[in-house]
This record gives structure tokens, C-alpha cells and sequence, in this order.
């Protein structure tokens, strides 16, 4: 795939592109230690390379999947996903970031998001959301650096590694008016373009 920015000279400057089902072994090793030793993310069990495929196929049929890769490695990715199911919720989208721990420090993840936002706001969406397992203040740090504001906590909501965990959710309002939205662009309508 084409990458979206290709200046790689700079330190911490990564190259980004569309994830592709390629990826999934790379991105699967990026998100296993998240899962399995911390409790950053509610899953148990890492998924798989060929678990990961499924969810970016999934995924990337209506959302962007992005990668960040230095010296052709990815060390991060960022997605976008439906904030819920219900129609009337389709202009509002979920954002995870993930960075590898090599690579963590260096604004990779802050490069995705960015990215990632831009791409959104492109096909339409108005409102996106990220829950936070707290404390996690460089997850909260990066969100309320991009513009995120707490809309509220969800306690005790999580219990992972004999304990339970809160999730802060955050909002980041990317168009606020009252006109009637016109329909979202669909991510593989337009991933090929140049963004």
C-alpha cells in the first residue's frame, strides 16, 4: 500500500499508510503484551495474526486502520471503529492508539491520531470517543493534548488482574452545528486517494 508520509529521516518521524491484512502479525505482536500483562485493554486472551487479519478486514470496510512504520517496521497503529450500533449513531466513531514499547515516546502515537483525525473528519464524522483505563496518564495526556475533553467515568467497570478498573471516556468534537449531516464517506471509498 501507498504510504500516507514517507519522511522517515527525522527521529520519531514515521512513515504512515493504510493497514492492510498484511499487517496483522505485526500489529497482533504490538497489542499482545497490552493484553496480556496489563489491563490498558479489557481483553484476556491476545489475539491472533489471524484474528487481527479478521478485525482489520472487518474494520477497514467502513473505518481507517493506519500504520506507523520506521525503517519499514511498524510500531504503532491507530483505528477508528462504530461508537455504537444504533443508526442515528453513525456519525459518531471510537479511536484506539497503539505504539509499540520501542517505540513509545517519540510522537508516533500523536502522528497516528492526527492522521487518523484528519481522515475522519474527511469522511464525515462529528464526534469521536476513546475510553481510557486510568491511571493511564500518557493515554490522558496525549487525548487532552489533541483537543479530547472527559465527558465522564465509567467505575469499576473492569476487572482484570485481580482488581477492577475504571475507564474515563473522552470526547473530541471534530464539527459542532446544527445543519443535518450529509451521509459518511465509507474508508475504502476513498483509502486509495492521496490524504
Amino acid at each position: 500500500m501507498r504510504a500516507l508520509s514517507e519522511d522517515e529521516s527525522a527521529p520519531g518521524v514515521a512513515a504512515l499508510r493504510p493497514a492492510g491484512e498484511d499487517d496483522a502479525e505485526a500489529i497482533a505482536a504490538i497489542y499482545a503484551p497490552i493484553v496480556t500483562h496489563t489491563a490498558i485493554s479489557f481483553e484476556e486472551v491476545a489475539p491472533t495474526a489471524d484474528e487481527m487479519a479478521k478485525r482489520i478486514e472487518s474494520i477497514t470496510r467502513t473505518h481507517p486502520w493506519l500504520v506507523a512504520c520506521v525503517s519499514g517496521k511498524v510500531v504503532g497503529y491507530a483505528y477508528a471503529s462504530p461508537h455504537r450500533d444504533r443508526v442515528a449513531y453513525r456519525w459518531a466513531a471510537d479511536v484506539s492508539v497503539y505504539v509499540a514499547d520501542e517505540a513509545r515516546g517519540l510522537g508516533i502515537g500523536r502522528q497516528l491520531y492526527e492522521r487518523l483525525f484528519a481522515v475522519v473528519r474527511r469522511l464525515g464524522y462529528r464526534r469521536l470517543y476513546a475510553g481510557v483505563k486510568i491511571p493511564n496518564s500518557a493515554s490522558e495526556g496525549l487525548h487532552r493534548a489533541l483537543g479530547f475533553v472527559t465527558v465522564g467515568t465509567y467505575r469499576r467497570v473492569g476487572f482484570k488482574l485481580g482488581r477492577w478498573h475504571d475507564v474515563r471516556w473522552f470526547e473530541l468534537v471534530l464539527r459542532d452545528d446544527d445543519e443535518t449531516p450529509s451521509e459518511l464517506f465509507a474508508w475504502r471509498a476513498i483509502s486509495g486517494e492521496s490524504l
